[in-house]
């Protein structure tokens, strides 16, 4: 029952674009619309805009609380000028923030889990909004209000309503309403069956009031035909159209429409010439991949200029440029009237791959004259320079049309269209999908005939701010022209003005008269809004150039930019907190908000001071003697058998052992909660989430065998860091001299084979050449579109020598120490990585993605446009600015990455970012060595260079994210973020544990010879999306801040919770293996030795002691003498020593067991008493589903669930819950 005919205006949802795992790769979590209510009015007094309130009812579909997002586009003039969200049931009116604080805001209550919500401008006409939380199997509804343009037809207006559902409705409810038209009633526009008797009746009313109601459930959508009511208010059209809006500030908004002549004379550049040359510029980046359809609409439209143009000239000369994130080299055709399907095949073959950039557009430039430029795109630049987008049209001499055979609800950037196409002197248009649609004279028209200009307002009277404001290119098929202006106070009874337009070098002026005295004070601000959305299209021209007109216009006139949202906020707390004034809907809490104005704010803490403090702690390590014994220790502690699941503290009195528990769960499974254990009262450790009051002093980790990391441990893909030529991967060093004063030790940074457990992978690595194996890319992509780990597995296949070398290429690498790739392969990496962009737009987590890559590829260049990017949508994030900083040293611009650091050292940043101030003044300092600067703009006491042998750097791109770093050491000691901070030969991490700050460094000044190796656990996500796929950046240097300094930059992809990998390895010093060998024997010997002795004095002390009142269930002994061990899971069992060695046919062998040397310390804890007396009737383990609860019952405040005590050790439940644990049965 919809109308297909004369879309322009679709307004549909993006619910996702997947179904996603448990963790996805993309970067929001999809929503599934149920209920749609669309209310719509129209004054009949200035029908020209109408007004459409759609309100949407979502549905979580998924098991855990999300925050959702949702994106759709709006037609090319319609301005969002309201937003709502349900707060206990009623809608909340949102207020227009700055966008960067509107986001800031959001993630922020969305961290404390409280309800916000906000929408955004993303590109073009493609809208996102945001909310949180929605609970599972549970709803939340969002309205959105928005004003459109009519479309003039036949004498009168056409409205077109859109309809925007792409899954079945459980309700569907439309309003239209008419006011102000007392002698005409709008009817409705036929379906494509040519019957509109499916539409509902308007009803006229009192006052002119015309209404018509659609009310239906269970609704499909429609397959074939975009879901649109459209209907005609057949007025008479006037060739003036005028209306004036009163506004107490300002004075009054006036607007005017009027008709244009339709220009039937050709251009004179185009008379009298022999023929025609054509620049045609093909995006054939991936956004055009699954629109063959669009595509081939395209070019029957360029068929029809070309078969009209060929009736007059014998060829064309034709210039075809592709482009996608690179620019191809032109191809030149002559087309003849017979050769069309020659040069069709042009278009055939393409590989429709890679990012959007338009940008290099700029750098077409031909010494013969081009009739025309064809620009084939949606103009949506996904990789760009805006210092080069500014400048784009002045190569072009010529008119520059644009084709888009999108589908209306697609998206487009038509600010960027309108710039390209009506603010150069030279003219042109767009021609979208309904233009391609004609006939050939009907299209050949448009393109050749002269276009009407309008050149500015002539008045005696006093108006201002008038839009637009400079010459512009008016498009033939315009009917109508608009204009919008103020008139300031105070109001004059009428006025008048001219309107000068020009044609072919000729003038016109068409005279304009308003009478102000019949101004209706009953106004709803649609002409207010009007104006601001007039001035706001010609600013979005050079959006970083009027940034701050586009912000201060969103903000007073509640219009949605690329600078301002609309955000919801509930309480007058979160209000007074982030400053922001209620919307005046809230009557009670905006009268609240101004009561509270005066109230003095926080002020802000030293910020400086708090950076010296932590930097002095760093120079405290720095400074730290480290002598030979301490070394020695090391390798001491290295021979001493470490128990895994030992609690060490200071007694040394407990021990936990669980024999096979690798069955199980393993180290890297439940080390996911930041302490295991809380300290009750009357007990040393007990069940739970940590509190306030755990101590620092009695770390432990879990693992049936010592902590080091296992080279197996994981078949995550690891990527490799070959670089693409000789030129991109040579060592970056402080100074050309490091190769000679580098010594001849045989030392390496040494990265894990590139290896991604993927079916895809497996099938282009058995590809016989470059190009084979990018079509079998091409083969598998449809089935992985939407997955950034695809494109970047499949990119650093390519970025790898293997994937182009010979035999004895990898054996002259390997001589040479230089990874060679084909430039082929690269060039096909660099287009398949950038893929990644096209995926969502304006997803910081994937540009970081893209970015983190192009740094280990050396790619400096392109890196910068995509942190400038990320630096735009998160400024308010230090390591934004950090990357920015040191891809610029890379590109020897110091200064400016001298004042990035400054920025991040004196910013106020939010408590997230603990660490990253540290690591910023140590690259610093090794920027100022590089600059030879001694006297910087910054407080001397951050003024310290810290060379050091080893500096491994770790950031990542997600949000929220708990990433472990652990480095094994050539003493076999382990230093990382869970057990040790510190090691004996002074191996420092920066970060804690169970933080999710970055980036993690491990710093260490006097490496000693061998090999250090590199892990990383995936540990927690705790953002409140279904994504979680994360892209880790590692740079390791070696002799950091020195000139013979050496860096490496790798990446790695994360895939699981609890995933560990093995990144890399260090070699430092002469590795000689014989050396090496003797040297370990005379330290294992002599660890052994001294082990010997220890384990002999702690078991003829410890075989004294005799536990009270506890029999072994193996052998019955009683008491239990020596050392006692009981088991977490089954309540009173409890064995001797020489019974948990055995195997017990009688007792799971999986179940852990603590080792516990004297009852008598801990006679009050309960967890040394018999727990099998606590019987928590009538409840039941959410989890295991265990009735009654045996033991210690926890209960989950934040789900109000209930969980034994075998479920709350293997973490089965979300650690980052709040328990309550409850011993007695209640």
């Amino acid at each position: 029952m919809f109308s297909a005919s004369m879309s322009r205006a679709i307004f549909p949802m993006i619910f996702g674009r997947r179904h996603p795992d448990k963790l996805s790769d993309g970067a929001s979590t999809p929503l599934q619309l149920v209920r749609l209510q669309i209310e719509q009015k129209v004054d009949g007094n200035f029908p020209f805009i109408h007004q459409i309130s759609t309100t949407m009812t979502f549905k979580n579909t998924h098991h855990i609380i999300v925050e959702g997002a949702f994106e759709f586009t709006l037609p090319e003039k319609a301005t969002i000028c309201g937003y709502g969200l349900d707060i206990d049931g009623v809608i909340v009116d949102g207020v227009v923030v700055e966008k960067q604080a509107a986001r800031i805001m959001f993630e922020k209550e969305v961290r404390k889990r409280i309800d916000p919500g906000f929408v955004e401008l993303v590109t073009g006409n493609l809208f996102r909004t945001r909310v949180y939380p929605i609970a599972p199997q549970q709803t939340r509804t969002v309205r959105v209000i928005y004003q459109d343009q009519a479309i003039t037809h036949n004498n009168g207006f056409l409205y077109q309503i859109p309809v925007p559902f792409q899954t079945r409705l459980d309700s569907l409810d439309v309003v239209l309403t008419c006011y102000g038209q007392e002698t005409v009633i709008p009817s409705f526009v036929a379906n494509s069956n040519g019957t509109a008797s499916n539409y509902p009746q308007f009803v006229s009313h009192s006052n002119g009031k015309y209404t018509a109601e659609l009310h239906l459930t269970t609704v499909e959508p429609s397959v074939e035909n975009e879901q649109i009511l459209s209907y005609i208010l057949p007025v008479s059209l006037k060739p003036v159209m005028s209306t004036v809006e009163k506004d107490a500030s300002v004075g009054a908004y006036f607007a005017i429409s009027c008709a244009l002549p339709t220009p039937n004379q050709l251009r004179t550049d185009q008379l009298d010439i022999p023929s025609k040359r054509i620049c045609i510029l093909w995006d054939a980046s991936l956004s055009r991949s699954n629109s063959k359809e669009n595509r081939t609409l395209e070019l029957d439209g360029l068929k029809k200029i070309f078969d009209t143009w060929l009736t007059r000239f014998n060829k064309i000369e034709i210039i075809i440029i592709l482009f996608r994130n690179n620019m191809n080299e032109p191809i030149i055709f002559q087309l003849l009237p017979n050769n069309w399907n020659d040069f069709i095949q042009n278009f055939q073959d393409i590989p429709y791959d890679g990012a959007t950039n338009l940008s290099q557009l700029s750098s077409i430039h031909f010494i013969q004259p081009i009739d025309y430029y064809f620009l084939f795109s949606d103009c949506i630049s996904t990789l760009t320079n805006d210092s080069m987008i500014e400048n784009l049209y002045s190569n072009f001499k010529a008119p520059i049309w644009i084709f888009n055979g999108n589908h209306l609800h697609e998206p487009f950037d038509f600010d960027f269209m309108r710039y390209l196409t009506q603010y150069n002197g030279n003219g042109g248009g767009y021609l979208n999908r309904e233009k391609l649609e004609l006939t050939s004279d009907n299209l050949t028209s448009i393109i050749e005939t002269i276009q009407i200009q309008y050149m500015k307002l002539h008045s005696n009277s006093n108006v201002q701010q008038i839009y637009p404001s400079n010459a512009t290119s008016l498009p033939l098929n315009l009917d109508r022209f608009l204009l919008v202006g103020q008139i300031p106070l105070p109001l004059p009874n009428a006025i008048q003005f001219e309107l000068e337009f020009s044609m072919n070098n000729q003038t016109s002026r068409l005279p304009i008269s308003l009478d102000l005295s019949l101004i209706q004070s009953d106004s709803i601000g649609l002409i207010r809004r009007l104006w601001a959305q007039e001035k706001l299209n010609e600013l979005n021209a050079f959006k970083d150039k009027y940034k701050s007109d586009i912000l201060s216009l969103g903000l007073e006139y509640s219009l949605v930019s690329q600078f301002t949202s609309l955000l919801v906020l509930e309480t007058l707390q979160q209000h007074l907190q982030y400053r922001v004034c209620p919307a005046k809907s809230r009557t009670l809490l905006y009268n609240q908000y101004l009561q509270h104005q005066t109230v003095e704010q926080n002020k802000k803490a030293n910020n400086i001071s708090q950076v010296i403090q932590k930097w002095n702690q760093t120079c405290q390590w720095y400074d730290k003697v480290i002598t030979d014994v301490d070394r020695h220790r090391a390798y001491l502690s290295k021979s001493t058998p470490v128990n895994m699941f030992a609690v060490r503290s200071s007694p040394n009195v407990f021990q936990l052992t669980a024999p096979h528990f690798s069955a199980f769960g393993s180290a890297s499974t439940l080390t996911t909660t930041p302490s295991l254990f809380s300290n009750p009262a009357g007990s040393l450790f007990s069940f739970g989430v940590q509190t306030s009051t755990a101590t620092s002093n009695t770390p432990f980790s879990f693992g049936s065998n010592a902590s080091f990391p296992s080279s197996t441990s994981s078949s995550a893909p690891i990527f490799n860091t070959s670089i693409s030529s000789k030129q991109l991967i040579t060592s970056e060093n402080l100074s050309n001299a490091s190769s000679s004063s580098s010594t001849k030790e045989t030392s390496a940074i040494i990265f894990n084979e590139y290896n991604p457990q993927a079916l895809y992978i497996t099938r282009i690595s058995s590809s016989s050449s470059v190009t084979n194996a990018y079509s079998i890319y091409l083969s598998e992509r449809s089935l992985n579109r939407q997955s950034s780990s695809f494109y970047f597995d499949i990119a650093s296949h390519f970025f790898s020598p293997k994937s182009s070398s010979s035999i004895l290429d990898k054996f002259n690498q390997k001589q040479e120490n230089v990874k060679i790739v084909d430039k082929t392969s690269i060039e096909y990496g660099l287009r398949i990585l950038t893929n990644i962009l096209e995926l969502e737009l304006e997803a910081p987590q994937l540009y970081r993605t893209v970015a983190y890559k192009l740094m280990e590829l050396k790619q400096w260049n392109l890196a910068l446009g995509i942190f400038q990017k990320i630096y735009s949508l998160r400024s308010d994030e230090p390591q934004s600015l950090r990357d920015l900083a040191l891809v610029l040293i890379e590109l020897g611009q110091y200064n400016q990455a001298l004042e990035y650091f400054k920025q991040v050292l004196t910013g106020l940043w939010d408590e997230r970012f603990q660490t990253i101030q540290t690591s910023t003044v140590l690259d610093l300092n090794r920027l100022l060595v590089l600059m030879n600067k001694t006297n910087p703009a910054i407080d001397h006491r951050l003024i310290r260079h810290l060379p050091l042998d080893i500096r491994i750097v770790v950031q990542w791109d997600t949000a929220d994210t708990v990433i472990k770093l652990s480095i094994q050491e050539p003493t076999g000691q382990i230093c990382n973020s869970t057990d040790s901070f510190q090691t004996d030969i002074g191996g420092y991490i920066t970060n804690s544990f169970g933080k999710s700050d970055q980036p993690i460094e491990y710093l260490l000044r006097k490496a000693i010879n061998g090999i250090y190796s590199i892990s990383l656990t995936y540990v927690n996500n705790a953002q409140h999306t279904i994504v979680g796929v994360t892209t880790v950046l590692v740079c390791v240097y070696k002799y950091f801040g020195s000139l013979n300094e050496e860096k490496q930059i790798h990446t790695v992809r994360l895939t699981n919770y609890n995933q560990t990998i093995d990144v890399a390895q260090i070699e430092v010093g002469d590795l000689n293996l014989e050396k090496l060998k003797d040297e370990l024997e005379k330290s294992k010997k002599e660890c052994c030795r001294l082990q010997n002795q220890i384990i002999t004095g702690k078991q003829q002390t410890q075989s004294l002691i005799q536990h009270t009142n506890v029999t072994c269930d193996g052998c019955s002994m009683s008491p239990i003498v020596g050392d006692r061990y009981k088991c977490i899971f089954c309540p009173n069992l409890d064995f001797c020593h020489d019974c948990q060695s055995s195997a017990n046919s009688t007792h799971d062998a999986k179940h852990p067991l603590f080792c516990i040397h004297d009852s008598s310390v801990f006679a009050s804890s309960i967890y040394t008493q018999n727990i099998g007396g606590l019987i928590h009737s009538n409840n039941t383990c959410t989890t295991c589903s265990v009735s009654p609860i045996v033991g210690i019952r926890y209960q989950c405040i934040t789900c109000n669930i209930n969980l034994c005590g075998k479920c709350e050790f293997l973490c089965l439940h979300d650690v980052s819950h709040v328990r309550l644990k409850i011993i007695q049965p209640q």
